[in-house]
């Protein structure tokens, strides 16, 4: 092999089989490009941004998306090997930013350095779910009353919130128009006004499996889009006439209500500790709820008699125990009071 065929052939320095060498190659490389501006589309009102066209929330701060945005729009070359950036943000005016990059690395074998700077516009647009929370759209409203009574303050409650726990979910997974827009309390239950049918959907199936009861869909065809008939629909759902935890008496003795299937309801009767079965036309009146029970404290138990302490009062009172289970004095007990009778949970 000649010296020729061993040296670069335009510095002279050695090179493999008489090849460029690295440095000049790393040289004569355009290996770092930058835009000189990116536009940055986001929605003054939530913060989502429009990528392609495309509505799409994000968590990360200002400095993390422009730094991701630039990032993407920096191009190096694939060549480049051990690549380091550090990014500096600095905001000029309320709509604009500049973003200046340092890269080094390897080239060929060659540490290079370079740097670059990009000019950010910040354009607010707002965006699909805000234009149709601002301009009141919504296609449906799911009605929540209960059967043959009103609804008692905790089925709203826990109604609204299993409401908001599906809104989150369908949130998280990307649908970003299932959104409630309303919830308004009326006198005898609840309404949710909501953004996309699926939604309230899943919102009536969610309280029905939680709560009990039942709903229908009533649809209401409010217009043509571009020849697709438009509606807006209602989901009627109905609680049962006693729900899950219900303190009621049946045949004269307390029971606390289990499930309701159909119009059967399961119950755990509280003097037996036994389950059974009954319609529920068989149900005499409702006691109260086991959320409503306050802890007392046992101050004596004679036979079957127990003398509870009244935790407002500190007034002793007695109450017959249950037979299924031994409580001794000194232990803690749930109690519904109703009326003059005071019914032990457990």
């Amino acid at each position: 092999m000649s010296i020729l065929e061993t040296i670069c052939p335009l510095c002279g320095n050695p090179s493999l089989r008489g090849e460029v060498c690295g440095r000049c190659r790393a040289k004569e490389t355009r290996w770092i490009e930058c835009p000189d501006r990116i536009r940055i589309v986001i929605c003054p009102t939530c913060g989502a941004r429009r990528e392609a066209g495309t509505w799409s929330d994000f968590t990360s701060s200002r400095d993390d998306l422009v730094e991701e945005l630039t990032r993407r729009a920096v191009r190096l070359n694939e060549n480049l090997k051990e690549i380091a950036i550090e990014v500096s943000i600095t905001d000029i005016s309320p709509n604009r930013s500049r973003a200046y990059y340092r890269v080094t690395g390897l080239l060929y074998a060659v540490p290079v350095e370079g740097s670059c700077t990009v000019e950010i516009e910040w354009k607010k647009e707002q965006c699909d779910r805000c234009s149709r929370i601002s301009g009141s759209y919504y296609e449906g409203v799911v009605q929540i009353r209960a059967q043959g009574r009103r609804a008692t303050e905790r089925e709203i409650s826990e109604a609204a919130r299993i409401a908001h726990e599906v809104e989150d979910a369908m949130m998280a997974s990307g649908e970003r128009l299932s959104f409630i827009s309303d919830i308004e309390e009326h006198r005898d239950g609840l309404d949710i006004t909501v953004g996309s049918q699926r939604l309230g959907q899943e919102i009536a199936a969610a309280i029905t499996r939680e709560l009990g009861g039942r709903f229908t869909t009533h649809p209401k065809l409010i217009g043509e889009k571009a020849g697709k008939q438009i509606f807006r629909i209602t989901y009627s759902l109905r609680l049962p006439r006693y729900s899950r935890g219900d303190i009621v008496v049946v045949s004269g003795r307390y029971a606390e209500v289990l499930r309701i299937e159909a119009k059967t309801i399961r119950y755990l009767d509280l003097e037996s500790g036994l389950p059974k079965s009954v319609g529920e036309q068989q149900v005499e009146r409702r006691a109260g709820h086991k959320s409503e029970a306050k802890t007392w404290m046992v101050a004596y138990r004679d036979g079957d008699l127990l003398g509870i302490l009244d935790p407002e009062t500190g007034i002793t009172r007695e109450t017959v125990a249950p037979r299924w289970k031994d409580i001794p004095a000194g232990d803690s007990v749930r109690v519904i009071e109703d009326g003059e009778h005071l019914v032990v949970l457990g």
